[in-house]
């Protein structure tokens, strides 16, 4: 089985560095339908299962709030997400899964012979994302090198510069130290310097890491996230996570612009270190599930009092 095609020389140059669009053959493997995801619902652990709605929160527009969707089966939640305004994350559906492990083992090995990029075993994942004709993915970024593989639907698909303007060091920051999840302020005019895609069927788009994003569905959307670890994301990730301890702790004012690759290689390394000794452990933000899925009425979300997500 081959998936992707149409790659070019070029397109192995400008890989990371620029905004790039290549079809792909996920949709034929069969297991993207609804069927499909039903059953995959079922069976995967609910812990990795997130359901959302929209948020009307005016500084992180369509900022997504958890929604519990306990006794709903999976069919009724592929319901749900096509008939009300909901977004649902099967994280690492396609690196646990069985039946869908060897699709993206398949999707690493053909990136990583066209582009010559590594990405380390120990961090592959691939989630798969199921949302509604109403959903929106707020304005954020994401801390690893993520690639988005759209497989059904129409998805709109705004992508900003990586620069200080739209992902200030300290915004970043918050997200590497886990202080916030992956959402960055945003105003209406930044929509003026984004890449815009609408996406059809069975098209990966992928951007330069830590580039801000977010996604307007023009319908019901099925797509694969593909997450992993490499070399640049890992320097960036820990120096950055060393920047965002001594900003807090010492008043500094660290860049990421100004410093040379030794200052950042050596962040890097002080970064790793310190987080694995746990000295983040402060900041981790917590997860409040505001809103209940009626299994009944699919299109129904009814408001809870907020508490702290235990499912």
């Amino acid at each position: 089985m081959t998936i992707l095609s149409h790659w070019s020389n070029k397109d192995r140059v400008n890989y990371g560095s620029e905004i790039q669009t290549f079809s792909h053959g996920l949709q034929r493997s069969g297991l993207f339908t609804d069927e499909a995801l039903a059953d995959l619902l079922d069976r995967h652990p609910s812990h990795l299962i997130d359901v959302c709605t929209m948020s009307d929160d005016p500084e992180f527009p369509s900022k997504h709030c958890t929604v519990d969707p306990a006794g709903a089966t999976g069919a009724e939640l592929v319901e749900a997400a096509k008939s009300g305004a909901i977004w649902i994350n099967i994280r690492e559906a396609m690196n646990r899964d069985s039946a869908y492990r060897p699709w993206l083992e398949q999707a690493y090995t053909e990136l990583e012979d066209k582009t010559g990029e590594r990405a380390r075993k120990r961090n592959r994942r691939g989630g798969i994302l199921i949302s509604s004709p109403a959903a929106k993915v707020p304005y954020h970024c994401d801390p690893t090198q993520t690639l988005l593989w759209h497989i059904r639907g129409r998805k709109r698909v705004f992508v900003y510069p990586a620069t200080q303007e739209f992902l200030p060091d300290e915004a970043y920051e918050a997200i590497v130290l886990g202080e916030r999840d992956q959402d960055v302020p945003y105003r209406a005019e930044f929509d003026e310097s984004a890449q815009v895609f609408d996406l059809p069927d069975d098209i990966l788009v992928c951007w330069p890491h830590t580039s801000p994003h977010r996604v307007e569905n023009q319908g019901f959307c099925v797509s694969m996230v593909m997450e992993c670890t490499t070399r640049n994301s890992a320097v960036r990730n820990g120096t950055l996570y060393f920047n965002g301890l001594i900003r807090r702790h010492f008043g500094a004012s660290p860049s990421w612009d100004k410093s040379g690759p030794i200052e950042r290689f050596a962040k890097s390394l002080a970064g790793h270190v310190l987080r694995k000794l746990g000295a983040h452990r402060a900041h981790v933000r917590e997860d409040f599930v505001r809103f209940r899925l009626d299994p009944g009425k699919p299109s129904v979300l009814a408001p809870v009092p907020a508490y702290i997500r235990n499912f």
